[in-house]
């Protein structure tokens, strides 16, 4: 099973880095959605569906509103970039008024969910419904697919893409061994009995260290930072982390309220795809609004 598992994270990696640095803004729209579309069959299965049909249905739903969003996103005249706060690169040109809308949305969300998981079991009546589970499963799916688009336009060369993949990560593995190592007190029993408070904190200082590295990094090869900007990106970090154990911890509370132990079967060793992500989208929109707004402070962006 280790083998297995560490072979399918390996070809991850590399499928991740490849669609990501090689392609362009437009055809990594493409691969984004490749990614995303078993994440969404397996919202379905959370949901419920098990007819054809209806997993039809609520694909059809998912592509309709995502593409009412891109179009809301889209510029209608690139003449008008500097009047209208949008930003065109790669001949694809994205609104950051309405890319902050969405992010700021999704932190509301993900701000809501927190005070469900404080509460589980008890008021379970307020989103066991099929469609308020699909509605959420929008609120998480779209905000991530138009905050990794943005950060492929900012930048690229998918740098900021990988940064965000990497922080997120860089949690998992440090919740990973330090709440093996101490993890005796447990953080949310009810949800998830492996997770630690040990392993919140080793998560979230893992974080903030790697992101003390990537700071120091910019710092020496590309501007000089001043004292504000360290303390608003590290505070970022630790916001970030906090965001990807709560998409965590969410994931799990529908697995348990379905009797599932994975979100799906399409990753051998690591379940499915929701499995891999979770974290990832809940801290999406995170990145993405200290991104907008801290970007004056950042000439590298």
């Amino acid at each position: 099973m280790l083998k297995q598992r560490v072979l399918t994270a390996i070809a991850m990696i590399l499928v991740l880095y490849a669609g990501t640095a090689w392609l362009s803004p437009v055809m990594f729209a493409g691969f984004l959605s490749l990614i995303l579309l078993p994440a969404l069959l397996e919202w379905g299965r959370l949901m419920g569906l098990v007819r054809d049909r209806e997993r039809l249905a609520w694909v059809g739903c998912f592509i309709t509103l995502l593409s009412l969003v891109i179009w809301f996103l889209l510029a209608p005249d690139t003449g008008a970039i500097e009047q209208t706060g949008l930003f065109l690169t790669s001949s694809l040109t994205l609104s950051v008024a309405g890319v902050s809308f969405i992010s700021a949305l999704a932190m509301g969300f993900w701000i809501g969910i927190f005070y469900f998981l404080r509460r589980y079991p008890r008021r379970q009546e307020y989103w066991q419904a099929r469609w308020r589970i699909g509605l959420m499963g929008m609120a998480c799916l779209l905000p991530t697919w138009v905050g990794f688009m943005y950060l492929k336009v900012l930048a690229p060369s998918g740098l900021l893409v990988l940064i965000l993949v990497a922080l997120v990560s860089v949690v998992d593995i440090g919740a990973y061994f330090t709440g093996k190592k101490w993890g005796n007190s447990k953080l949310a029993p009810a949800l998830s009995p492996k997770k630690s408070w040990a392993g919140f904190w080793g998560g979230v200082a893992s974080c903030v260290a790697l992101t003390l590295c990537l700071l120091t990094w910019v710092h020496i090869e590309y501007q000089t930072l001043s004292p504000l900007t360290w303390i608003l990106l590290l505070l970022a970090a630790l916001l970030l982390a906090v965001f990807s154990v709560i998409g965590d911890l969410f994931e799990s509370m529908l697995k348990r309220h379905r009797g599932l132990k994975d979100s799906g079967r399409s990753l051998p060793g690591h379940g499915g795809v929701l499995d891999r992500i979770d974290s990832l989208i809940a801290a999406t929109p995170v990145y993405v609004l200290a991104l907008v707004l801290l970007s004056t402070r950042l000439d590298v962006l």
